[in-house]
């Protein structure tokens, strides 16, 4: 499988970040009450699931999984490990 981190930070500079040079979007950059908006998350959801063929809970749409990047990575494997 692709790099989680990497479709992430490009679909997050290509679909989500308009103002904002994708330069300052790393594994640690603040998404939520940063650079993303509720509206953002709900894409970002979807793609995730899309791409990555995950189920995303309401439940796990939560500051802890969705903050940064790296927070991403952490539940798309956990994800991927069971399915």
């Amino acid at each position: 499988m692709a790099d989680v981190k990497t479709q992430v930070r490009e679909f997050i500079a290509s679909e989500i970040m308009y103002d904002e040079s994708p330069a300052v979007l790393t594994d640690d950059t603040k998404l939520l009450g940063g650079i993303m908006d509720s509206l953002g998350l709900m894409q970002l959801v979807s793609f995730i699931e899309e791409q990555f063929e995950v189920q995303i809970d309401d439940a796990e749409v939560t500051v802890e999984n969705f903050s940064t990047i790296n927070d991403i990575d952490r539940l798309v494997n956990s994800k991927v490990e069971v399915g």
